[in-house]
């Protein structure tokens, strides 16, 4: 018998003695390991599934050789699951659909049909609102009350220069008085004073702003507001003019008797007599320049305020002659001198009497007028 050729290529290791004799089941051919890989890739559930501790693999233990094992290669078997279990486990491939008609508590609160109210919102708009009903409601109460407290400034200004106007009168009166003395008239400065105070009390109050007006929605008593500070300035300027007539009136009064005041004048006189006499007419002289210098020119004063000028010019050359004609004892001459002053003078008189008369008229009638239409004015003025 020959001796069989050990092949240890061929991977004989005995083990087909033991599959022929039955002891072991025979290896898979190839086309049964094919099927069998083919039916574990279309098992339907395809999760790891963990061998259960009652399921055993058995493992025979690698012999060494090469190509071969004894392992068996028997398909790992399915372990039965509980009905129960099989109805609660979803399907991978084909999982369950949520229901449509979620919970809302369930969900995040951005996703919630029910939004929650935005307080802070709200409470700015309320606030806005409120703001601006308010201001509807004071903004045009307060321009009225504005309104009516520049009403009542004119009315106070204005009742006070009215019914100062009388005591302007009697300034008048007196001021065009010729027969009293220019010492007599100084109880009308005060009244002159007066008078000009309360017409700068009204100018002021009338030059004040005056309340702003709405551009949408108009007040009344605002508009009306503007015609009455014109009309007060009106009556202010009136007042002013009265009391300015006034004070002219008095320093033409008073300035004109006081010119060429030369006392008693001698037509003979020694040498310190003539000296004397030179520097108190020089000093009448300049005192009487000063004065017409600061006389107001006016169309009621004008024919006096020239007649006046003439005279004082007609004065400075009057004094050389006079003196002249006392040096050189000419009697006569400064008899004839002396009587052109005195014409002078009684000229000056008369063209005085002549200017406070048309005065007294010009200034009584504007006092008439300006009281009139202050009447009228405090009327609107107090108008509802």
């Amino acid at each position: 018998m020959a001796k069989q050729k050990d092949n240890k290529d061929s991977g004989n290791d005995g083990s087909w003695f033991l599959e022929a004799v039955g002891a072991v089941p025979p290896a898979p051919t190839p086309s049964e390991t094919v099927a069998a890989l083919e039916s574990e890739n279309t098992v339907t559930d395809l999760r790891p599934v963990s061998p259960s501790r009652d399921d055993a693999i058995s493992l025979s233990a690698f012999d060494g050789g090469t190509g071969t094992s004894t392992s068996t290669f028997a398909p790992p078997t399915q372990p039965e699951r509980d009905p129960l279990d099989l109805a609660e486990t979803p399907d991978p491939v084909h999982p369950s659909v949520p229901s449509l008609t979620a919970d809302d508590t369930e969900l995040s609160s951005v996703l919630r049909t029910r939004r929650p109210f935005r307080w802070p919102a709200i409470f700015f708009a309320i606030f806005v609102v409120a703001v601006g009903a308010l201001t509807a409601i004071w903004l045009p109460a307060a321009l009225r009350q504005e309104a009516a407290v520049s009403r009542q400034a004119y009315a106070d200004a204005s009742l006070d220069l009215r019914q100062h106007l009388p005591t302007a009168q009697s300034a008048l009166d007196l001021i065009t008085n010729l027969t009293l003395d220019p010492g007599q008239l100084s109880s009308a400065v005060p009244t002159i004073s007066q008078l000009d105070s309360f017409a700068h009390d009204l100018s002021v109050v009338a030059t004040d702003p005056t309340p702003a007006q709405l551009p949408l929605f108009p007040i009344e008593e605002v508009t009306a507001l503007a015609e009455l500070r014109d009309t007060a300035q009106i009556q202010a300027a009136q007042g002013s003019d009265v009391a300015r007539q006034l004070g002219h009136a008095y320093v033409y009064r008073t300035t004109i008797p006081s010119l060429l005041a030369t006392g008693e004048l001698p037509t003979n006189a020694d040498v310190q007599t003539i000296n004397s006499l030179s520097v108190a007419l020089a000093s009448t002289l300049v005192s009487d320049s000063t004065a017409l210098a600061d006389l107001p020119t006016t169309e009621a004063t004008a024919d006096l305020n020239a007649a006046a000028f003439a005279a004082v010019e007609r004065y400075a050359t009057w004094q050389d002659e006079y003196l002249a004609a006392l040096t050189e004892g000419n009697a006569d001459g400064a008899s004839v001198l002396i009587d052109e002053l005195d014409e002078i003078r009684d000229g000056l008189s008369a063209d005085l009497v002549e200017a406070m008369g048309t005065v007294r008229v010009e200034i009584d009638q504007r006092i008439v007028e300006l009281a009139t239409n202050l009447e009228s004015f405090l009327e609107r003025l107090t108008r509802a």
